[in-house]
């Protein structure tokens, strides 16, 4: 499961990085504790232009199918297992035309208590081990008002994969992370093979990410700062060695 997350890196280094032609909306800064009902940074393809341009752009957390009749329902749909979500009612709409990349700083994870953490969950930070943007595999819907609408508000959710090793000691799920090479086919709206679209989602390569551990502040979404990305200082680090 990926339900908090960070989000720092400036518009200009978005584009740069996922080589977006056009910014369409930007975050109102940096969010060290972003929970569902957040905005997240977003990079879809515009379909129905020549040629196709790709955008960035933001999201509301938490999926909203366009059929829907009550937006809460995207308060339980901010992840989409991928071995579901190609058949799924929720998602499968998204799925075949409407995907997207996702990328943050880190994610935070919740792994079994520790003496650091007394009885409550410990929190984990996790990150690239070289630095870089993780990018997650998403998807996005519109919802509310008539095509082109300015009322129409645009949700996302980020899909999810078994554990690789870096994470399976703290928990069974993570993002699915997408390589370079695979960010123009997962974007082609025109690609609509959902094996060949599921196989891409894949458990990240072990080695890949780096996590430590962090203060219980995190667990609650009204804290702000990037300070609560912070290691443990010791003696609470040293009590998970």
């Amino acid at each position: 499961m990926c339900g908090r997350v960070v989000t720092s890196a400036t518009p200009e280094e978005l584009v740069e990085y996922l080589g977006a032609d056009e910014v369409v909306a930007v975050l109102d800064g940096p969010d060290h504790n972003v929970p569902p009902r957040g905005r997240l940074p977003l990079v879809w393809e515009q379909a129905d232009v020549e040629p196709t341009t790709r955008l960035l752009g933001t999201a509301r957390w938490g999926l909203v199918p366009s059929w829907a009749k009550d937006p809460s329902v995207g308060d339980r749909m901010f992840n989409a297992r991928a071995e579901t979500v190609a058949e799924k009612p929720s998602f499968r709409a998204a799925f075949k035309c409407r995907r997207c990349l996702v990328p943050i700083d880190g994610f935070y994870e919740w792994g079994p208590p520790t003496p650091a953490s007394g009885a409550k969950k410990q929190p984990w930070y996790v990150r690239r081990d070289d630095g870089d943007p993780l990018v997650l595999a998403g998807l996005w819907e519109l919802h509310g008002g008539n095509g082109g609408d300015e009322s129409q508000v645009r949700t996302c959710t980020v899909i999810t994969v078994p554990a690789n090793e870096d994470l399976a000691p703290i928990h069974h799920r993570m993002p699915a992370l997408l390589p370079a090479d695979a960010w123009d086919t997962w974007l082609d709206p025109g690609h609509d093979d959902p094996a060949a679209l599921s196989a891409m989602l894949t458990s990240a390569p072990g080695g890949l990410l780096a996590r430590h551990p962090v203060g219980l502040a995190v667990g609650n979404p009204r804290n702000k700062g990037r300070h609560l990305a912070d290691p443990l200082e010791a003696p609470e680090a040293e009590m998970l060695r």
